[in-house]
């Protein structure tokens, strides 16, 4: 019996943005679609956590709709970071009923970045909310983890979709959903400098910072999915919806199940096992060396057609 392919689900960062991730998560549910790995940066690693130690979309979604995510911005004075996270970690342990990543469902992936040595750090081992709370570190809103050692912040600090780690662990086919997809606008040619000095519009800290940080990760993914490396990309678009907007958690989801509904056809085409097709792909492989082998090899080219038709 032909063995069906491993599927990798790769989880981008986006901050609110983000809770799109648990409408694929339901579509890719009702429509059988299988999970074996799960990676995820930021947002991605929180729901990727919640969703690898308990794997029912649709209990994610109603738990995520009854937190009120804005109760764990503990701010503090912004010598290290505007919010100290312990919070959203304390949260998170209890959620999670302190797993490791040995203990959860579907086996998790966790990118983070250590700014002391400007070095990309995957999680897969050791505390699961630990590894959360690092990722979601973004860089001058939450104050960066400290690590044996190591100085960790927002994952998507260079890995926005981790895509490799998951081809890496063994997936055959890499889905990769991105929530910062945005439309590009041409630059503006026209606008002068002005002499006044305007301030009344200009917005807070958290809110420039968080604004500034979708423009890089939405740049940060293009570039990243611009390279081949799923085999399958979800866009989401959520310009609509800023870092830090956890009011629109429900249209975030429900924008979520509608792109990836649209995919499903082509998803469930590529994880479903095509015996004939694969048999196809052997006997080209062949070498040479029987009468039979070469027999066959040289009629293969008059039934391909016939036997590909079959096996659609």
């Amino acid at each position: 019996m032909t063995e069906r392919k491993k599927v990798g689900l790769a989880l981008g960062g986006g901050g609110a943005k983000g809770f799109a991730h648990i409408g694929v998560l339901k579509i890719l549910e009702k429509y059988n679609i299988p999970i074996d790995y799960i990676s995820g940066t930021s947002v991605g690693a929180l729901i990727g956590a919640l969703y690898s130690a308990e794997p029912n979309a649709k209990k994610l979604e109603k738990n995520s709709l009854e937190t009120d995510w804005n109760e764990f911005f503990d701010y503090t004075l912004p010598s290290k970071g505007l919010i100290k996270g312990e919070k959203i970690e304390a949260f998170l342990k209890k959620k999670l009923d302190d797993l490791k990543f040995k203990d959860l469902k579907i086996p998790l992936f966790i990118t983070t970045f250590d700014i002391k040595n400007k070095q990309e750090v995957i999680f897969h081992k050791g505390d699961v909310a630990r590894a959360v709370r690092a990722s979601i570190s973004i860089p001058g809103i939450f104050v960066p983890v400290e690590n044996n050692g190591r100085i960790l912040v927002d994952g998507g600090l260079t890995d926005l979709i981790p895509t490799e780690i998951l081809k890496k662990e063994g997936a055959d086919i890499i889905i990769a959903v991105n929530v910062d997809s945005i439309k590009e606008k041409k630059p503006n040619f026209d606008e002068e400098a002005s002499s006044v000095n305007e301030k009344k519009n200009v917005p807070g800290i958290v809110s420039t910072i968080s604004k500034s940080f979708q423009i890089m990760e939405a740049e940060a993914s293009k570039a990243e999915l611009n390279r081949d490396k799923a085999d399958w990309v979800i866009d989401i678009d959520l310009e609509d919806i800023t870092t830090l907007d956890f009011s629109k958690i429900k249209e975030a989801i429900k924008k979520g199940e509608g792109k990836a509904k649209k995919s499903i056809d082509k998803l469930k085409k590529m994880v479903e096992p095509h015996p004939i097709k694969e048999l196809l792909a052997e006997i080209n492989h062949l070498p040479i060396v029987s009468p039979v082998v070469r027999g066959i090899k040289k009629n293969i080219h008059e039934v391909t057609k016939d036997i590909k038709e079959l096996g659609k």
